[in-house]
Parts: structure tokens; sequence; C-alpha cells
């Protein structure tokens, strides 16, 4: 049952690391996944204080994601609206890509879906077209660097997950 189920945790989190890139967050399902195989296993394999230890990391890589998306969105004049109009495009851009190839349309769709989202909110609230592609590169600048805290987050996840089985 054991190497059933690890196998079962390695397939989970490589296709929770690969949905970051679908606006899904992935690193919790990696930390919920794992904390599911543990109590599935009876704690025998991933202790309690191992599963706090990954949540708490992946929470530490979703805190320093959050904040890197509102600084770059802060930086650029991205209004609240506007990050919610990037959000919203960056997960529709990234389903509506990966229909055309499923990761690296998923990973461009994301890009352009946060661009378009943040700038369509932002000329409908105020039709200056310079500030409104300002906020939009924003958006994308932030998405960048958001997903890139995603993706070494979820590296430091399954490489703790994948050698505590070993």
């Amino acid at each position: 049952m054991h190497s059933t189920l690890s196998i079962f945790l390695v397939t989970f989190i490589s296709a929770s690391a690969v949905s970051n890139f679908f606006g899904v967050p992935g690193n919790l399902l990696i930390a919920l996944g794992s904390f599911f195989y543990a109590l599935g296993t009876g704690f025998k394999h991933f202790s309690l204080p191992f599963v706090l230890t990954l949540i708490g990391v992946m929470l530490l890589f979703e805190i320093l994601e959050f904040i890197l998306i509102s600084v770059s969105a802060k930086h650029y004049g991205t209004s609240r609206w506007g990050v919610a109009g990037a959000i919203i495009g960056g997960v529709l851009g990234a389903f509506s890509g990966a229909f055309f190839t499923p990761i690296l349309g998923a990973i461009l769709g994301s890009l352009l879906g946060v661009f378009v989202g943040a700038f369509m909110i932002e000329i409908f609230r105020t039709p200056d077209l310079s500030h409104s592609f300002k906020a939009g590169y924003g958006a994308f600048i932030g998405r960048i660097g958001g997903l890139s805290i995603k993706v070494v987050g979820a590296i430091t996840l399954s490489v703790m997950v994948i050698n505590h089985l070993i």
C-alpha cells in the first residue's frame, strides 16, 4: 500500500506543480496532497511536524508572490480593479491558451491575459491609453515574477516531499 500511495503522491505533486501555470494554487495542492498522504499512512512516513513545515513553506511562497505582485502593480499604477481584471484575464488566458498547446499555450495565454485584463479594466476606468498600457505592463511584470516564485515554491515543496519519501 505504501508504494501505491507514494506513486500516487508523486504523480499528484507533478500535476499540482504544473497546475500553477493555469492559475490553480498548485503549491497548496502539494501541501494538501502531502497531508492526505500522511493521514492515509497514519503519519508513519510523514510526521505532523513535517506536514506543518510543508504548509509553512507553501504559505511563505504564497506571501512572497502576493507581495511581489502587489508591489509591481502599485509601482505601475494599477488599481485594485485592474489587479482583479489581471487575475481574471490570467486565468482565462491560461485556459484558452492551453486549448491550443497545453503547457506553452497556458503560460503565454496567462501572461497575455494578465496584460489584457488589467489594460481593459483601466481603459474603462480612466480612458487614458498611456496609463492603461502602463498598468497592463505592471500586471504582466508582476505575473512573471509571481509565476517565478510559484515555480520555485513548487520545486522546493516537491524536493522536500520526494526526499522524504526516499
